[in-house]
């Protein structure tokens, strides 16, 4: 039940962000704003990810963590609903780089707490959050589609600010304080900062490139070859339904065979779908297709977290994290300003070349040249009356 409770933070995000990415479009035409800033609020909702992921990490390794949930879930389901209410783009950039501050926090905390829970199969727990984030990415753009109207966007995001305080009153009702002892490291963090760590972090740096020109521009994407508002939604959530459907099997094959060989399969997966996305002519089934391959790669990489998790210390796991995200939300930031920076200039596809389908190739060759890591099998005390904590 704390698995799943503690996972369901990673909903909160997944149906935020979708609400937005596939909203945005959109949003900017209600609010009269150039559609050119969807990739410049996209990279400042990363940035806040970015600047916030790391002190995650470190609250996760130094102090209270539920604590530090709590904190992240109301910045989250505050800056979420005001988003319901911009009326200009300043407005706009600053909720959303709120929103990228709570999230920046919670990725890491859930992250290293489900990846500490049980470290015989952590790729299978992470997973929970997973499925619960590909949750939200599913159903973001069907709520967005329902609940908006030519000229409101309101009741999306208020419905995303009510789940958030749901969520803040069940942790606060059923998450206790520690949950495992944690030994002193025997080295410190940069005598941790390992190959293997380093060139999987760098991996997700350009998975964080393409994964941001993705959403940033997938609904415009769409709609510009004569897909139907419906219909983009549709095919959109797919995307949360085939990592829902593979991230369980995927983390179970990941904890049970090579780490690193699943990874490698997910990154190339979800280049087959870049390829399948851009490189055929557009149609509701190509685009169906391309979905359901990216987001069941993006699903089986997911393994990325428990092995940055196991590349390190036990005491440093909540700190690696935080590298790890801090570093994806690198290339976050420069994904959607240069999707959009492209497409006027090239036209989508040959953006979504650049954007997505080269740095997906780089993902899958830099994951290839990381050194395996040892699985660890650290102690877990109490965990039926305990959580994560000092």
């Amino acid at each position: 039940m704390i698995a799943v409770l503690v996972g369901m933070g990673m909903f909160l995000d997944g149906f935020d962000a979708n609400l937005f990415f596939f909203g945005g479009t959109f949003i900017l035409k209600i609010i009269n704003v150039n559609p050119i800033l969807l990739g410049i609020t996209a990279a400042g909702f990363s940035a806040g990810i970015m600047i916030f992921s790391i002190v995650g990490g470190v609250i996760f390794d130094k102090i209270t963590t539920r604590n530090g949930i709590i904190i992240s879930l109301t910045v989250i389901s505050l800056f979420s609903a005001l988003t319901g209410f911009v009326r200009n783009e300043y407005e706009l950039v600053i909720y959303r780089f709120m929103v990228g501050f709570g999230v920046g926090m919670i990725q890491p905390e859930i992250s290293a707490f489900l990846g500490d829970l049980r470290p015989k199969i952590r790729a299978t727990v992470i997973a929970t959050a997973g499925v619960m984030f590909n949750l939200g990415l599913a159903l973001g753009p069907l709520i967005f589609a329902r609940f908006s109207t030519i000229s409101t966007f309101d009741i999306p995001f208020v419905i995303a600010g009510l789940s958030g305080l749901i969520l803040i009153i069940l942790t606060v009702m059923f998450i206790p304080s520690t949950y495992k002892i944690k030994n002193k490291p025997k080295h410190g963090i940069l005598k941790n900062m390992n190959r293997s760590l380093l060139l999987a972090s760098f991996s997700y740096l350009f998975f964080g490139i393409a994964f941001f020109a993705y959403n940033s521009y997938a609904t415009p994407f769409l709609t510009h070859d004569g897909i139907s508002k419906g219909t983009a939604a549709i095919v959109l959530s797919t995307f949360g339904f085939a990592g829902i459907v593979l991230a369980y099997p995927g983390a179970i094959v990941g904890d049970r065979t090579n780490r690193k060989r699943i990874i490698q399969l997910g990154a190339l997966v979800m280049l087959i779908g870049t390829i399948v996305l851009f490189g055929i002519h557009m149609s509701p089934i190509i685009a169906f297709t391309a979905v359901i391959f990216l987001g069941g790669g993006y699903a089986i990489y997911g393994n990325i977290q428990a092995f940055s998790q196991e590349s390190v210390e036990d005491p440093w796991i909540g700190t690696a994290v935080g590298f790890l995200y801090l570093v994806f939300n690198i290339g976050a930031m420069i994904g959607g300003p240069l999707m959009g920076y492209l497409i006027p200039k090239i036209g989508y596809s040959m953006a979504g070349v650049y954007a997505l389908m080269i740095p997906m190739a780089i993902c899958l060759i830099l994951m290839s040249l990381a050194p395996n890591v040892r699985r660890k099998e650290s102690v877990v005390l109490d965990t039926t009356a305990t959580a994560v904590g000092k």
